[in-house]
């Protein structure tokens, strides 16, 4: 089945970067916040030029799970539509392309927010790419964005339906850890805007 590409979306890119690195500073906060009486549980740090050519945004550092590294997408238009978009090829103005960040799997996990909600969803992308493929030949949507330099292409999936890959993982954080990112300040527990 051919899939029409041709619904194209134009992001603000100063705009998507701010909201990106808030879902970035969600992540960060929150895994540094794990803590037992006397120490962090996790230990995050940004990840170096060469870590993030291979698509990754931090570091992590944990007793139990050892290192990993994560790559967060932040989504804001998921909670209105119901779907993800799953970036799966980025092509640069020169034409060069390469693949997006759903199909690398340099990252051992891919953290995907869900703008304004508590709810973040999150996989190990050699667990889901297989459903990828599974996706676009069963014809799922796939739409281009168009940003500075390059425009990209995102498979529109159903969020029930990537959920129930059993392969997903839903991460709940606190209201207060969302006010907290998107307005930059801390209110009191129970409390917000």
């Amino acid at each position: 089945m051919l899939m029409d590409t041709k619904e194209e979306i134009i992001y603000d890119f100063k705009e998507q970067l701010a909201v990106g690195q808030q879902g970035e500073q969600l992540i960060k906060t929150f895994y540094e916040s794990q803590r037992t009486e006397t120490s962090s549980i996790y230990i995050v740090r940004p990840a170096a030029k060469w870590e993030q050519q291979q698509g990754a945004d931090f570091f992590v550092v944990n007793n139990k799970l050892g290192t990993k590294y994560f790559e967060v997408k932040t989504d804001t238009q998921a909670k209105d539509t119901g779907n993800v978009a799953l970036e799966i090829q980025i092509v640069e103005d020169d034409g060069f392309k390469s693949i997006g960040c759903a199909m690398k799997t340099f990252p051992d996990y891919l953290f995907y927010w869900i703008y304004g909600t508590t709810e973040i969803l999150y996989w190990n992308p050699q667990k889901i790419n297989p459903w990828i493929v599974d996706w676009i030949t069963d014809g799922h949507k796939i739409v281009e964005t168009q940003n500075k330099n390059f425009f990209s292409r995102s498979l529109l999936v159903p969020i029930n339906e990537l959920k129930a890959t059993g392969d997903v993982n839903v991460l709940n954080v606190s209201q207060e850890l969302i006010d907290e990112v998107i307005y930059g300040k801390r209110f009191p527990i129970g409390q917000s805007e």
